[in-house]
């Protein structure tokens, strides 16, 4: 009897310390493919709304059903499905995940180890490697080694337009680079475990031209970012707080935790389960800045005339187990296609609940820029909040689409202050 109650006791103790990494080792969910009316050719207008609603319900999330249903039926836009297409990644980021597959491992603190280069999991077996092949932070295809595009943001309450404000955006990986030399780790990361930085200035309007942003990420996920930004309204640098990485960007929906789609950083506490893997609408890739559709705000209000395509999409809740986080927990919404059929594990939408559990907001890519070198990242973006019924639409033109080679690799000044403030004035 002795003996039993010591195997008990041990086992139980051993389920305790082996839990959450159970739950998040759990198998992945079969794919459930999608084999309703809606296919290539099919046009959604306002006359034919209600013959297709239950299948849009089906395929969009809920946060891209909110928006375009508004858009649809005030008449801004249709929804007009295409045949699925399959862009290339990167020639070096395919190189360096066949080269170094079944190096990386995830911790029981979530951390990646032994990961150099490369989609860290080509075949993932569960949920936590699923989110470290889309987590934006490591070199994918839309996280690229350097990055610079400028945007127009704007504003809108429901379908009526209030103001807009309009940035240049910079960004350089400086380890794991497989594409834009430098190619590998760079000094940064090597002696300063620097993962990443990012620059942000706007131009306009006046009221806010100057303000900059520059934030330091490192690849130790236990390792706080740093963040500094210019405010010309008092002409001095504040250091910033991870508080202030959830504040919405110059009265936009627009929150720096939630640039491409999921930009908080990877913590020990969060858990994270794959929910489903199947079919929805998603916007169709651009390749080519002379196909990029247009954009007219006027016109269509917050929703961007795109062509749409039914894709399989991996569904990831992330539970932050933070009560001092602006969310409680994350849906994303990432490419589901292998990788080697085509796959990207691009994250097309995310979803943000309040610490209540209710539905507060959303990131979503509307539809994809790319160029023939497998390059792709935003063309058009929709932040909202959908409690308030507000938007705010992201109209870019990337770096990687136009002057591809002149405008790579980025000069290490662009990450400074001093070289900011030179840019901004």
């Amino acid at each position: 009897m002795a003996e039993s109650k010591r195997v008990y006791f041990f086992t139980v103790c051993l389920m305790v310390v082996l839990c959450p990494f159970l739950i998040n080792a759990a198998e992945l969910p079969t794919y459930q493919k999608y084999e309703g009316p809606l296919k290539p050719g099919v046009i959604i207008t306002k006359e034919n709304w209600d013959k297709y609603l239950p299948e849009l319900q089906k395929l969009f999330t809920q946060s891209q059903f909110k928006l375009y249903s508004m858009g649809v039926m005030k008449g801004l836009v249709t929804i007009p499905i295409v045949k699925t297409t399959y862009n290339p990644l990167p020639k070096g980021l395919l190189e360096a995940t066949r080269k170094h597959v079944g190096t990386a491992r995830v911790g029981t603190d979530n951390q990646l180890h032994g990961w150099v280069a490369g989609i860290p999991f080509p075949e993932p077996k569960n949920a936590l490697e699923l989110a470290w092949n889309c987590y934006p932070e490591l070199p994918s295809s839309r996280a690229h080694d350097d990055d610079t595009f400028y945007s127009w943001f704007g504003l809108f309450d429901g379908v009526k337009f209030e103001k807009h404000f309009t940035w240049d955006i910079f960004k350089r990986k400086y380890r794991g680079r497989t594409d834009i030399p430098p190619l590998g780790d760079m000094p940064d990361f090597i002696e300063r475990g620097v993962n990443s930085k990012e620059a942000i200035i706007i131009h306009e309007p006046n009221e806010v031209k100057g303000f900059i942003q520059l934030r330091t990420r490192f690849w130790d996920i236990n390792k706080a970012d740093e963040m500094y930004a210019y405010i010309p309204a008092i002409r001095r640098v504040r250091r910033l707080t991870g508080n202030d990485l959830t504040d919405p960007l110059l009265g936009s929906d627009c929150v720096p935790d939630d640039f491409e789609v999921w930009r908080q950083k990877m913590t020990p506490r969060m858990k994270i389960r794959a929910l489903e893997h199947r079919d929805f609408l998603v916007g169709r890739t651009y390749v080519g800045l002379e196909n990029k559709p247009a954009y007219d705000y006027k016109k269509n209000g917050p929703c961007p005339q795109v062509e749409w395509e039914i894709r399989p999409l991996w569904v990831l809740e992330i539970m932050i187990n933070d009560p001092d986080y602006l969310y409680s927990k994350r849906i994303v919404y990432a490419d589901g296609v292998p990788l080697d059929q085509g796959g990207t594990y691009l994250i097309y939408y995310g979803e943000q609940y309040d610490q209540k559990g209710r539905l507060w907001k959303a990131g979503n890519y509307v539809a994809q820029a790319a160029n023939e070198k497998g390059f792709q990242n935003i063309n058009y973006f929709a932040y909202m909040n959908v409690q308030t019924n507000h938007y705010t639409i992201l109209d870019a033109v990337d770096g990687y689409v136009k002057n591809f080679d002149k405008a790579y690799p980025l000069k290490e000044e662009v990450f400074t202050i001093k070289n900011l403030l030179k840019k901004a004035r």
